[in-house]
């Protein structure tokens, strides 16, 4: 899934690469890909977002989330945060 970095404010842009890659809809898809990393990817994953500012994430509680038909761009950093998310636990449970 391409996404666009023109629907996504400035600061989100860096995130790209990561919600393509973890940005999956589907709960099942999404769950099992993150159980199935590596401790490495969890822990990228887990702090893929460190860097960026709550102020800047506001932007998931803006207009689009509202929107009956939100971006793919709303979706994926959506998706990625849950994964993000789900990689905590996982790294937790593997007492990391």
């Amino acid at each position: 899934m391409a996404l666009n970095p023109e629907r996504l404010p400035a600061a989100l842009i860096c995130l790209i690469p990561m919600a393509e890659k973890w940005g999956i809809g589907d709960d099942y898809e999404r769950e099992s890909k993150v159980r199935s990393t590596s401790t490495e990817e969890l822990l990228e994953l887990a702090h893929c977002i460190d860097e960026i500012s709550d102020e800047d994430l506001d932007w998931l509680s803006g207009d689009e989330s509202y929107a009956p038909k939100p971006s793919k761009e709303y979706l994926a950093i959506t998706n990625l945060i849950m994964a993000r998310e789900s990689a905590k636990v996982k790294l937790k449970k593997r007492k990391i």
